[in-house]
């Protein structure tokens, strides 16, 4: 088991990286909060599996546990769901000091997460996040969100939680689609810190394809410590944390390019997608070779799509969708849209000012 403590001045919890920390759940809730009321939104497909034992280790600390079941997906990110479990919370008498646990992949964390921070302006949050995207990306760093007129996370706001438990399980029996997704903010996070980073990903791709316990464990922690470092310096996303946003970008304007609730891509699918994307820009922007092949063949060693999809659309009309979404896009401030490019590997700049034409050529170079 590994426990890593994320602290800044304005946040600190435990996240505890390990095998079977469900336990665990009681005697950390016990160390924040004196209240035993505890909602537990929960992914449909984990209730049948957990539902008793999760019921029983809380029943057991004197506990009072109610069950909020919600359908995984985009389409959970929705103002309708997140009222729904506001009027739970409300029907249910929970106090500002009450525990809101969300037991689920991203989705359900954004969402859950957004509900304990406007729910008498703070409730307490506890993330067991199922997902390898969840436990590396969405449940750190405090963004908690809701999808708004096919916008992603257009409403949302900063809120942490007091603890998370990533725990192997999850891992180990999630589908390989959902894993190969999680692997893309993975390969991010290693392009914009170093070599180094890259390096462990390219020697242990086959350990880490097959799921080893300890490898994945050591990734983990990694990728976490990561992403800790970037979001203490700078939480509001002023400047360096957008870093973190590297590919999203475009990655998120392909994946807005179709309806959320088809899913015609992950997220993680469509950020490797837009890694191929600004790889291509940096290397006209900054006037270098190497860094498109580079993330080319990390995308393909752990066999993310690299081509995008029109689904039956003319490509000259998903290109202008996307062009579309990019100028929508949430990091953008006066002086206009904000890609993040690499110079070199490890090395992120925030950069503004990219052509229009320039921007289509490096999708169109993707679309098939």
């Amino acid at each position: 088991m590994i426990s890593i403590y994320a602290k800044s001045k304005n946040f600190s919890y435990p996240i505890i990286i390990g095998k079977d920390l469900i336990k665990k759940l009681p005697y950390e809730i016990n160390r924040f909060t004196k209240s035993k009321k505890i909602l537990i939104l929960i992914d449909t497909y984990f209730y049948k599996m957990y539902y008793r034992k999760i019921k029983q280790i809380l029943s057991y600390q004197n506990f009072e546990v109610i069950f909020f079941k919600i359908n995984a997906g985009k389409k959970c990110k929705d103002i309708k769901v997140l009222l729904a479990v506001i009027n739970s919370l409300e029907k249910n008498k929970f106090s500002k000091d009450s525990t809101l646990v969300v037991f689920g992949g991203g989705t359900i964390g954004d969402m859950g997460g957004f509900a304990a921070s406007i729910y008498y302006r703070g409730l307490n949050l506890v993330q067991i996040p199922t997902t390898l995207t969840a436990q590396i990306d969405s449940s750190i760093g405090g963004k908690v969100a809701i999808n708004y007129n096919n916008n992603i996370n257009a409403i949302g706001n900063y809120y942490h939680p007091k603890l998370i438990l990533c725990d192997y399980n999850f891992i180990k029996s999630l589908p390989s689609r959902d894993f190969r997704s999680g692997l893309a903010e993975i390969i991010k996070s290693c392009l914009i810190k170093g070599k180094k980073e890259t390096n462990f990903l390219i020697s242990n791709h086959k350990k880490i394809k097959k799921k080893n316990e300890q490898t994945i464990l050591k990734m983990l922690s990694m990728i976490i410590r990561i992403k800790l470092n970037i979001v203490k310096k700078d939480e509001k996303e002023k400047h360096t944390r957008l870093y973190l946003n590297y590919g999203h970008t475009i990655g998120q304007s392909i994946e807005s390019s179709f309806p959320l609730k088809m899913e015609h891509y992950r997220h993680g699918e469509a950020v490797g997608l837009g890694m191929l994307c600004v790889a291509y820009l940096a290397e006209k922007f900054f006037k270098i070779k190497g860094i498109y092949h580079y993330h080319l063949k990390m995308i393909k060693l752990f066999n993310l799509p690299v081509k995008i999809k029109s689904f039956n659309k003319k490509k000259e009309h998903i290109i202008k969708v996307i062009l579309k979404n990019i100028n929508r896009d949430k990091k953008k401030n006066y002086k206009g849209v904000r890609f993040v490019l690499l110079d070199k590997i490890g090395r992120p700049k925030i950069v503004t000012k990219i052509r229009n034409d320039l921007i289509a050529e490096s999708i169109k170079k993707h679309i098939i």
